[in-house]
């Protein structure tokens, strides 16, 4: 089973364990299960038992993390899903999961290079795309098309957008 990223632990929420988690949108409500990493180490197994929306972040409150002291050591930690469990992100939606590895070209079919990451900004995700010309900070703005049917990301660049 593959584990993707699905948020990551910015702060601890209250008293009672809850963990603040960025850059998962709604995903958080729909889990049992998610899985933190700290650094480079191993994924660990918890049980969601609570999350809810906080603010522009989730709360969530998983097994074996009790009080704030335990949340605030959390913080930093990636918060993984198994992919299987997260089925379709939607109507123009996309896990970054599926994103990353793909080829990004214009609409002229000039090639700018790979996803290689991507950046939660609070509002529009951007994309890191890394090719001949170094790597380039596209955001996933109206002018930029996922063509999951064809395996692609195709944009209409802005003036000096990839220069």
């Amino acid at each position: 089973m593959a584990l993707v990223r699905i948020g990551k632990v910015v702060r601890a929420v209250g008293l009672k364990g809850h963990l603040g988690v960025a850059g998962s949108e709604g995903t958080l409500g729909a889990l049992e299960v998610v899985s933190l990493r700290t650094g480079t180490g191993e994924p660990v197994a918890r049980r969601v038992l609570e999350a809810r929306p906080q603010g522009r972040l989730w709360a969530i409150r998983v097994e074996g993390i009790v009080d704030r002291s335990a949340a605030e050591a959390a913080v930093g930690a990636e918060v993984l899903a198994e992919r299987e469990a997260l089925g379709d992100a939607g109507e123009a939606a996309h896990w970054w999961s599926d994103l990353e590895g793909l080829p990004v070209v214009t609409v002229t079919g000039e090639v700018v290079g790979t996803v290689t990451g991507l950046y939660d900004t609070g509002g529009v995700d951007v994309l890191v795309v890394t090719g001949e010309r170094g790597e380039k900070l596209v955001p996933l703005a109206p002018y930029v098309e996922v063509d999951r049917a064809a395996g692609r990301i195709v944009v209409d660049p802005p003036e000096g957008l990839l220069d």
